[in-house]
């Protein structure tokens, strides 16, 4: 009876530190939430003093090639990403782990500053998610907005709450006083090209007239894709399922500089993704 009890203990601690995942993550890689602002906000960050990437010293987390971070993007494996960033720097489990968790060291104007960016994988283990904490590293921030709520179906006229969206980035722009901010435009992959190309350009046009309306002052360029960069492939799937898979390739990505609240102080905002040139030499 002890013995069966023993064994029991030992499975049950063994699944816990299996499990590596902090936060609830869904099956396409994506932070668990009602909504995109709830879901962020429920990221579990781990503490930078629990890191295991400490050698010998004080100092946590790693000085990363920043060349090798503008290089990540969603879709690669586990091993690439391992190959440019190097082994997660937390205790992150055995198996079935989506969710890596790096501190990086940089420095701003002489100054040394650190900040902490997680990588989510979807149920196939690609990376699908990248967020930072605090909100970007020397000052950049990126916007990865569902065009299924900017916009309705084939549409290109702003929904209420792809307003309430928008007007909140543009609040969080001008507060940040960013001086360049692109917006990018994309489609699933049905459809002809010139369709989705031109209908991906409508969609970014339309957010950058918004945010001027609400008073963005700064150098915009709206960029329209079409089907480029898709995000997810959805092979063998058809019909309603399909469309539903392709969801996360209907997006409008909105880039900017300039320095940006913290996390915890935007939360009516879609949410910072990346990864985008967050570190300038």
């Amino acid at each position: 009876m002890k013995l069966s009890h023993f064994l029991l203990s030992t499975i049950a601690a063994t699944t816990l530190v299996a499990c590596g995942n902090l936060s609830n993550i869904t099956d396409e890689g994506q932070p668990a939430g009602e909504t995109t602002e709830q879901a962020v906000a429920n990221l579990v960050w781990p503490k930078i003093d629990k890191s295991l990437f400490n050698h010998d010293g004080s100092q946590f987390g790693s000085w990363p090639n920043w060349d090798n971070v503008r290089m990540v993007e969603r879709g690669m494996n586990k091993d690439q990403l391992y190959n440019l960033l190097g082994r997660p720097h937390f205790a992150e489990g055995l198996y079935g782990v989506r969710e890596w968790d790096y501190v990086f060291n940089y420095r701003e104007n002489g100054e040394h500053k650190i900040c902490q960016y997680k990588i989510l994988f979807d149920k196939n283990m690609n990376a699908q998610s990248f967020f930072w904490y605090p909100n970007g590293c020397n000052g950049n921030s990126s916007f990865d907005l569902s065009g299924d709520f900017l916009f309705d179906f084939n549409k290109d006229v702003l929904t209420v709450k792809g307003k309430e969206v928008v007007d909140n980035i543009a609040a969080q722009l001008i507060k940040s006083g960013a001086k360049d901010v692109s917006i990018d435009g994309y489609t699933d992959r049905l459809g002809s090209d010139a369709y989705n190309l031109n209908l991906s350009q409508r969609r970014a046009d339309r957010v950058k007239a918004r945010l001027i309306e609400q008073g963005v002052q700064a150098n915009f360029v709206a960029t329209g894709h079409g089907k480029a960069n898709q995000v997810k492939a959805c092979d063998g799937e058809t019909g309603q399922v399909l469309r539903d898979c392709l969801r996360p390739n209907r997006r409008v990505e909105v880039k900017s500089s300039g320095i940006v609240l913290n996390q915890s102080e935007s939360s009516k905002v879609a949410g910072p993704k990346g990864p985008t040139p967050y570190y300038q030499k």
